[in-house]
This record gives C-alpha cells, sequence and structure tokens, in this order.
C-alpha cells in the first residue's frame, strides 16, 4: 500500500467516525479541549524544542556522527568501543561534546547518519533533525491508519510525550525506532507477515529488544513473520560486519552486549534511569565508590530477582497471545502489551527510550475508546503522563529508600498491567502451547540466574585494593607510578584530565578545553598528552620541547627514551625519540601492517608491545636495533615490563574479560592473577617490583574502571 493510500485510508475512517457519532455538547468541549491541549503542546515543540536542538550539538549524535564520520573517512574502526581512542578522535575533529561514547549502542545504529558524515557536525545534525520530523509525520499517518483514532487523539499523545522533546534535543535515534516498529506493526495488521517481521529485524538493529517479536512471531505460529525478522536481524548484522568489520562486532557481541543484559553498560547505580536492575543494583550490590549504602548487600539475591522479575513482566504478554489469530484488534493489544512489557523490563530505560510508547499508548487507547471506558481512558493518559515526567533521582536516596526514589519504573508497570489486563479480557477458551511456553520461559529464567550467579563468582574480590576515589571521577584508566604517587587519567564530566593521587589527596589538572588522554613519567618529569585537532606531547619540565602528532607516551626506566603513538587512519605506529640527544630524529619502530595498541620499556631499554594485524592482539618484542619477534601469546593487551627486569604483566582475553597474567620475561612460564567476569586491565609496577597498580570494572559500569593497588610479592 502506497503513501496515498494509508492518508486515503485514514481520512475515509475518520469521515466515516464523525457521521456515526455525533457528539453531544459534553462530547463537543472534550473534543475542543483536546486540540487546544493539543496544540499548545505542539506549538511548545515547534518553537522551544526544535529551535533548542537547531542551535546545539548535545549528547547522543555527535556519537552517532563522529562513528559514522570515521567510516566515511576508511579509518580503522575497530576501537570505536574505547572510551578514550574515540574522544580523541571527537577532539581531533573539532566536535563541541564534553565527552563522546559508544556504549551501549550499536554499530549498525551509526549507520542512519551516514549520508551526513561528509557535512559539518551542527549542519549534520540540521539535516537529522529535518529527517526525523518527516518521520514523526509519517508515524502520525501510520498511527491513524492503524488505530482509526480521531487525529487530535494522535496529535495529542504525541505532543504529551517529553522523552520526543528530547529525542529532538539530543538528536537520537528513537523517532526512527517508532516509526519502524509502527511500520512493521501496520504491516502485521495487514497480513504482510514477513514485511512486518523484516522491518521488526531492522529495529532490531538499533536497539537490541525489538528482537522480541521474533518469539512472539513464532508463539503465534506465523513462519513467514519469523523468517521475515530472522532475515530483517541478520540483514542488520550483515550490513553492520560489512560496513565495520568483525572485529567491533566480536567486541559487541562477547563483551557489550552480555553486560547491557545485566544492566552494567552504564552506570549500574544510577536511579535516574528508572529501569529494574538500577534499583536492585542499589538495593542489594555495594560497591566503594557508586553504592557505599545498600538496603542489603547481598549480590545473589539481584542475580535471583533481575530474571525472575523480568520474565514475571514479558511473560504474560506473550502467554495472553493467540496462536492463530488474526483479527486487528487482537493484534494491536497484543503489541501493545508487549511493547509496554520490554520497555518496562529494558535495562536501560532512559526517558528517551520511552518515545516508543506513544505507539502502544495510541493502540490501548483505541480500544479503550471502541469499549467506552472512559475512567480507564484517564487512567491511561495519567499513567503515560506520568512515564513523560516522573524520573529517578540518586539524592538522598540510600538504603531502603531507594524503593521511592523510581516512581517512573511503577508507571511503567501499571501500565503493563493495564495493557495485559486489556489483552486477558479477549476471552479465549483455548490457548494452544500456554504450557509449552510456560515450561520454556521458566527454563529460560533458571538458565539466566545460573549464568548470573557464575558472573558473580570472584566479582567483588578486588574491593579490598580499591584506592579512594573521588566522586566525580567517573573513570580511572591507564595508571602509572611517580615516586610516591599514582598518577591516572580520570573522566569527569567536563572532560578527561591527569589525576594525581598521594598518601594526601588526589589532584586534577586545570578544566581546559583540552583533553589529557594519557600520561607517562620518571622520577623527575611527566608526560601529557593533551589533545587538540592533533594531539601534543607536553612536558611538566620547563624548556623542553613539545612532540606534535604524538600519543600515548611511555618513557624508559631511565628517562632517556620516550616511546610513543603515531596514528593514521585509525591505525598506530610505535615510535621513539631520544631524550638526552634532541638533535636525533625521531623514528617509527613498527611497520604499517601492525596497528600498535599499547607498549611498555624493559629494564633494559627495549619494547614489549601489543598490536594487531587483522586478528586479535598479540604481544611483540622489539630491541634497540628494530628486531621485532612475536611473545606468543594471543588476544593479549596492556603489557607492563617490572622495573627489575624479571616480570611481564599484561591482561589477556577469555570469555568476554580482560583478566591480569605474569609473565616470566626470565623463563617465559606465565601465571594467572585474577580469573572473574569483569575487566581487569592497565597493569603498573611500583619501583620494587612487587606490587601492580591496575584499572578494575568489577562491580562497576563496562570499563568504568576503578584504580587498585595489589601486592603480588611477598
Amino acid at each position: 500500500m502506497s503513501l496515498s493510500e494509508i492518508v486515503h485510508d485514514s481520512m475515509s475512517s475518520g469521515l466515516a467516525t464523525s457521521t456515526t457519532n455525533r457528539p453531544s455538547g459534553f462530547g463537543r468541549m472534550l473534543r475542543v479541549a483536546v486540540w487546544i491541549v493539543a496544540m499548545l503542546l505542539s506549538a511548545q515543540i515547534c518553537l522551544r524544542t526544535i529551535p533548542a536542538a537547531w542551535r546545539t550539538l548535545n549528547t547522543d549524535f555527535p556519537n552517532y556522527y563522529l562513528t559514522a564520520r570515521l567510516l566515511h573517512e576508511r579509518f580503522d574502526a575497530s576501537r570505536i568501543y574505547e572510551w578514550i581512542w574515540l574522544q580523541r578522535q571527537k577532539d581531533h575533529r573539532e566536535i563541541d561534546q564534553r565527552i563522546v561514547g559508544m556504549v551501549p549502542i550499536t554499530p549498525f545504529s551509526t549507520l542512519a547518519v551516514y549520508p551526513l558524515a561528509s557535512l559539518p557536525p551542527l549542519v549534520a545534525k540540521h539535516y537529522w533533525l529535518v529527517f526525523n520530523i518527516g518521520l514523526l509525520f509519517g508515524t502520525l499517518l501510520l498511527l491513524r491508519s492503524l488505530t482509526g483514532l480521531r487525529w487530535r487523539w494522535v496529535a495529542l499523545i504525541t505532543s504529551l510525550s517529553v522523552p520526543l522533546r528530547v529525542n529532538f534535543l539530543y538528536g537520537q535515534y528513537y523517532v526512527l525506532l517508532l516509526f519502524l516498529l509502527t511500520l512493521s506493526c501496520w504491516l502485521y495488521v495487514r497480513r504482510r507477515g514477513f514485511s512486518a517481521g523484516f522491518v521488526v529485524g531492522l529495529a532490531a538493529g538499533l536497539k537490541v529488544f525489538p528482537i522480541l517479536f521474533v518469539p512472539y512471531f513464532l508463539r503465534k505460529r506465523e513462519p513467514r513473520a519469523f523468517a521475515g525478522g530472522v532475515a530483517g536481524s541478520l540483514s542488520t548484522v550483515a550490513i553492520s560486519v560489512i560496513a565495520f568489520g568483525w572485529d567491533v562486532h566480536r567486541t559487541y557481541f562477547s563483551q557489550i552486549l552480555p553486560s547491557v543484559f545485566r544492566g552494567e553498560g552504564l552506570d549500574p547505580y544510577n536511579l535516574r534511569a528508572a529501569s529494574l536492575s538500577s534499583l536492585l543494583h542499589r538495593l542489594f550490590i555495594y560497591e566503594p565508590q557508586l553504592n557505599q549504602h545498600p538496603g542489603l548487600n547481598a549480590p545473589w539475591l539481584f542475580a535471583v530477582l533481575h530474571p525472575l522479575l523480568q520474565m514475571t513482566i514479558i511473560a504474560p504478554a506473550l502467554l495472553l497471545c493467540v496462536p492463530g489469530e488474526r483479527s486487528a484488534r487482537q493484534v494491536r493489544l497484543e503489541w501493545a502489551a508487549l511493547l509496554t512489557a520490554s520497555t518496562a523490563m529494558s535495562t536501560s530505560a532512559s526517558s528517551y527510550l520511552l518515545t516508543i510508547l506513544i505507539l502502544p499508548v495510541c493502540l490501548l487507547l483505541e480500544e479503550l475508546e471502541q469499549l467506552n471506558r472512559y475512567i480507564s481512558i484517564i487512567i491511561l493518559l495519567a499513567l503515560y503522563i506520568s512515564t513523560s515526567l516522573l524520573e529517578g533521582s540518586n539524592e538522598g536516596h540510600q538504603v531502603w529508600v531507594s524503593l521511592f526514589a523510581v516512581p517512573r519504573l511503577y508507571a511503567l508497570l501499571l501500565l503493563c498491567v493495564l495493557g495485559t489486563s486489556l489483552l486477558n479480557s479477549q476471552r479465549e477458551r483455548s490457548r494452544p502451547g500456554r504450557n509449552t511456553w510456560a515450561w520454556a520461559m521458566g527454563a529460560l529464567v533458571v538458565l539466566s540466574m545460573a549464568s548470573s550467579l557464575h558472573h558473580l563468582q570472584g566479582l567483588y574480590a578486588d574491593y579490598q585494593w580499591r584506592l579512594p576515589a573521588a566522586q566525580n571521577v567517573y573513570m580511572a584508566v591507564d595508571p602509572i607510578v611517580q615516586n610516591d604517587a599514582i598518577l591516572f587519567v580520570a573522566m569527569m564530566p567536563d572532560g578527561y584530565h591527569t589525576a594525581i593521587q598521594d598518601s594526601q589527596a588526589i589532584r586534577f589538572s586545570p578544566s581546559s578545553r583540552a583533553d589529557r588522554l594519557s600520561v607517562t613519567a620518571d622520577t623527575g618529569d611527566r608526560w601529557e598528552e593533551q589533545t587538540g585537532t592533533v594531539s601534543t606531547l607536553i612536558s611538566s619540565n620547563q624548556g623542553r620541547t613539545v612532540i606534535q602528532r604524538a600519543e600515548s607516551p611511555i618513557v624508559s626506566l631511565n628517562g632517556r627514551r620516550l616511546a610513543f603513538l603515531r596514528e593514521e587512519c585509525g591505525r598506530a605506529r610505535l615510535w621513539v625519540r631520544s631524550l638526552d640527544q634532541p638533535t636525533e630524529m625521531d623514528r617509527p619502530i613498527t611497520p604499517p601492517e601492525l596497528n600498535v595498541l599499547e607498549m611498555t620499556f624493559t629494564s633494559d631499554g627495549d619494547l614489549i608491545f601489543a598490536a594487531t594485524s587483522g586478528t586479535k592482539p598479540s604481544l611483540f618484542f622489539v630491541d634497540q636495533r628494530g628486531n621485532i619477534r612475536s611473545l606468543g601469546v594471543d588476544a593479549a593487551r596492556y603489557p607492563s615490563a617490572s622495573p627489575d627486569g624479571n616480570w611481564l604483566a599484561y591482561s589477556a582475553l577469555s570469555g568476554g574479560a580482560w583478566n591480569l597474567w605474569l609473565r616470566s620475561l626470565v623463563t617465559g612460564q606465565t601465571e594467572r592473577l585474577t580469573n572473574v567476569s569483569c575487566n581487569n586491565i592497565d597493569p603498573a609496577w611500583t619501583a620494587d617490583s612487587q606490587t601492580l597498580i591496575y584499572a578494575s570494572d568489577c562491580g562497576r559500569a563496562l570499563w568504568f574502571t576503578a584504580i587498585c593497588k595489589r601486592r603480588i610479592f611477598r
């Protein structure tokens, strides 16, 4: 059906309604009131939200734009999920956004802005904004045709959505997601099963939760729709792999997606997200910096309750579906129940995600209007407005008081109850296959619990080695030791700083537009990487020449040599500068086919580095004459040689987590230091070669690490 047919369908249904149901005096007043409210709210969007969105970048559009631009410039994009690497690319392109990051965004979702990647950032957002406005009008046409609701109701539901305003302001993709889900429902009602499933698969490429419609199609015994869902999902993966390569997807599927499912993609204790996972994290898991006062320090309760409550939310929506029943009324109620449930169980239920509630609320409103249940309509609108206006709060909510800090979650759950109760009211004597599905869901819950309990093993052991951290430090990474102090890079609300932590306090580099993305030091000097259009290494000593186009420095133990990286199109080579012979030219010591990630000086002045050559990262050794050999250690990064020359600490990837290993530089024997389902990275030695300083995200958000200090040898 073409767009003109959709418009004709929606207009004709509106004329039919207006001629059959002439409104009473109260009805006319209500109609006028609805129009007035809808017009006022729409005017607010047009006169305030759109102009504000037009003037500024804001998050999250720079995240999509930057990644698409790297692809457009033919950069190696395999490291887009590394916070500091992506921040460096943002700074080089002078994008006006303090912090960028791709976690937990899918690579495929950034391709939506790829056609705009050649434009300046703000101009690209202008085009994206216009495109989203067009998508919104297309969605309204589909909603009108799908539900038969009067235009005033469609306009009211849309204009009431505060998350819709946030989407325009931040330049997010949830309007596109809403359009795809609405189009899929519209196609499914019109019995175009394969097309409906395929569009759902495309939507799952933007945000994972629409994949729940694939088992829904299976439950409905719709093989064409199921095949379409599988084909659409596989197509998004194939397109994304062709665009970005496999390495970034291996990272996404093995490390990011599991963390997102556990609610650890971003700060898991942040009640402003008002998600089920953030509430349970806050109630049952202790973390030294982020959650010092849980209601009960019992992580096993989180592991049991989280999958159980998630299934309690989603199971009714699936079990109440009627296989083979294709009436428009039944399908609309099923989609409404499934969408509200999937939103309520989401681990990242930030406000902007709730833009998609426009679809299920319109579907439920149409049903309630048909039943003349006006009290229920008022309840529906009240719950919908509550989900838009209410949010969680972190202020003063500790111990069990956190239960009262997430009112939006409760409004969402009540919306689920309303949707499933309407679906349940469609009384059917036979619900084929319900017992089979119930057993399957129960087995899935048990497996999820077992996986979560396994994840907890040893997860919080490094709390005993954690160093005190400032509350406004989101991430502490890349630690080194200088005399009695520990230096590291700190992600803070206004960007990245060099931090110096000693026994007295933590000091930070002054705020500036230039991020400090790496630091190294010997006993008397410190080198920092400051970023702008290029990365520049700057010494703390007066009169020392700065080094342009250089990043990630490492200084030798005797302070005579400085190693750093120079990047071309996202791939870096290892360079060395002689500090005691200033006239000597800088020289590269690795070939272009090796993409160097990190390096360390040995006590003899040689280098050990981690690099990729199209596969997983491996460790290599290069002497001062430039001879390179592999150490035979694969899936390894973050090497650090001990000052006494006996040991090499590094991190190896296994089971989706980076754990610390120790290798003897004398015998070559290796020993595992940590074995947990979280990341321990960036080891550095103290001067006595007895203690390791490293960064750990155990019990925190993925890669939002804190600094640990652990004695290895006694």
